[in-house]
Order: structure tokens, then C-alpha cells, then sequence
């Protein structure tokens, strides 16, 4: 169904099957037929003339106008306002759809992208719910405002308001027509899903009534400005050693002081071999002569014992 007959018959009040008491008017794009075959020509001079009689049709305007900015009752297409400070004015960006699902992905997509660009942490999913909400409102006089630095986003229309805004918030209490759910879920679930997924943030959901009629949404989450983590204290890459390398480093932790021909003897390897060893280990600064030809740990030597042991 495209948009044009959805909200035809939503602000109609008709059901589906069921004709709208204006029927020919909106199946002519909310204009007047001109006069049938046959019939006077003649104007009638207790009729309003058609510059007279907008308001009359305002209920008819079909929905591509809505996009366009000649929504009913004078409403304009979605905008999105975005406060860069509060001192300035926002930059504001109209969103035009002719389609109810091109509208709402369009109004979350672009809400999302501004909200990122700010630095604003708030999921896509918790702002498409918002939006699909707007359903409810016919996306009339649509207002999405973004603040502290996309941290806060505010979505206000001109619909038929939330009487009952505890039970909103809870799963299974829906007001959805049969022609809304041909858009969304229609079971009450968009704003506590909305809700959850904000406190699991810390954040929060509020409901407010619009000035003129309406809702407020506002959600939002804590200004965290996230300092870059800490870099990591920089530490030595730990060296490559040997198995019997590492087996010369626990010998000497347990004699405390060894020269070559004990080490050799120990480990059954030779003086030279063990001489040659010794020497590769005082290079990477784990062990230190003592001046007799012994060797002994060094700190860096030991901290490296205790990452393999």
C-alpha cells in the first residue's frame, strides 16, 4: 500500500473495505472533479469558490506532498535540527519521501549519520524504533532535534499525543491500526526495546507532551567523553632463548654463581659450549661476570626466569 491511501485512511478514519466519505475527493488527489457530462455549468453562487475551499481538502493531501512540505495542516516534511551550540542556530536538513518506508529509513539513517558525526554514541536500532513510532502521528510536523554533541536526540510531532505513557513503555500495549502494522510490528514492543537498550547504556528514555498537541521523545546518554586509554607502559620484548639457554638461567638461580666448567659439568655439556652460552646470555644483560670468570643473575635475568617459569 503506498503511503497516499495509508494516510488517506488513517486521517479518514475509514478501515480497510470500508469507502471514505470522501472518497471521489481523494481519489482525485484531494481536487474536486470538475462538473459531470450533462450537468450546469453554471456555478452555484452559494458554493465557496476552490480558492475558498482548501481547507476542505487539507485531509486529502496525499502523502508525496507530505514529503514535500504540504502535509496536512500546514506541516512540513521531517527536519532534522542539529545543534553544533547551543548559541547558534542549527543546521537543519528536510527529509522528502513519497513512500511511508523510504520516509521512515530515510529519517533514521540520516538522524544516525548526524548523530555519529557529532560523536554521539546512541545505536541505530534505538533511533529506528523512535522513528517508526512516528507512525502513530502520521509523521505530522516532524522535528528531530540532536544536541550535546549527538549524545541527546529529541523527536517531537503533532499527533494524537501518548495519554498513558507508563503503559507505553511496556511491552504489549499498542495503539496500531491494521494499516500501521502493514509498516511496522504493531505489538508494542518499539519504545520498551527502545527503553532497555538505552538503560543497558545508562541512559534514558522520556516521554513529554508537545507543545500543541503532541509527543516528546527524548533519549540520551551519558556525556562520556572518552579519553584515548592509556598506552601501555613500554616494556622490552622478552628474548628468545634456548631450552638450554633457559636450563644455564636455572642452574645459575640455584647456585647463585657458576663459571663455565661447572655449568658444563652440570648440564654434561662442554667447558667451551658452556663458555659460549654464558657469553650470549650477558649480552642480552641476564647474567653479569663477577670478575673470577663466575656469572651471576642479573634483575632482567630473574624477571625473565619468573615469565617462563
Amino acid at each position: 500500500m503506498g503511503m497516499d491511501s495509508f494516510l488517506e485512511r488513517l486521517l479518514d478514519g475509514t478501515s480497510p473495505g470500508e469507502p471514505s466519505a470522501s472518497a471521489p475527493e481523494a481519489a482525485a488527489g484531494g481536487r474536486r472533479r470538475g462538473p459531470a457530462a450533462g450537468s450546469d455549468p453554471t456555478p452555484d453562487p452559494t458554493r465557496p469558490s476552490p480558492s475558498d475551499d482548501d481547507s476542505h481538502d487539507q485531509a486529502h493531501v496525499a502523502p508525496r506532498d507530505v514529503a514535500a512540505g504540504a502535509a496536512p495542516g500546514g506541516a512540513a516534511a521531517p527536519r532534522i535540527a542539529v545543534y553544533d551550540t547551543l548559541t547558534s542556530p542549527p543546521r537543519v536538513v528536510s527529509v522528502e519521501r513519497d513512500q511511508v518506508p523510504a520516509l521512515m529509513d530515510a529519517v533514521a539513517t540520516e538522524t544516525y549519520r548526524a548523530c555519529r558525526e557529532q560523536g554521539g554514541q546512541i545505536p541505530y536500532m534505538v533511533i529506528r524504533e523512535l522513528i517508526e513510532n512516528l507512525i502513530h502521528a502520521s509523521f505530522r510536523d516532524v522535528v528531530v532535534t540532536i544536541l550535546e554533541g549527538g549524545q541527546t536526540i529529541r523527536i517531537s510531532d503533532h499527533g494524537p499525543g501518548i495519554v498513558n505513557k507508563d503503559r507505553a513503555v511496556e511491552p504489549g500495549f499498542t495503539t496500531a491500526t491494521p494499516q500501521q502494522r502493514e509498516y511496522i510490528r504493531g505489538v508494542g514492543s518499539g519504545l520498551p526495546i527502545a527503553r532497555e537498550s538505552l538503560a543497558f547504556m545508562q541512559g534514558i528514555l522520556r516521554i513529554d507532551d508537545n507543545l500543541g498537541g503532541g509527543t516528546v521523545l527524548t533519549i540520551n546518554l551519558p556525556n562520556q567523553s572518552l579519553a584515548p586509554p592509556p598506552k601501555p607502559a613500554p616494556t622490552t620484548a622478552e628474548p628468545k632463548l634456548t631450552t638450554r639457554q633457559k636450563r644455564v638461567l636455572v642452574l645459575l638461580m640455584e647456585l647463585g654463581t657458576a663459571g663455565p666448567t661447572a655449568i658444563g659439568r652440570e648440564l654434561d655439556i662442554s667447558a667451551a659450549t658452556a663458555y659460549r652460552e654464558l657469553g650470549v646470555l650477558e649480552k642480552m644483560g641476564l647474567i653479569d661476570s663477577s670478575g673470577d670468570g663466575k656469572r651471576s643473575l642479573t634483575s632482567e635475568g630473574v624477571s625473565v626466569l619468573d615469565s617462563i617459569l
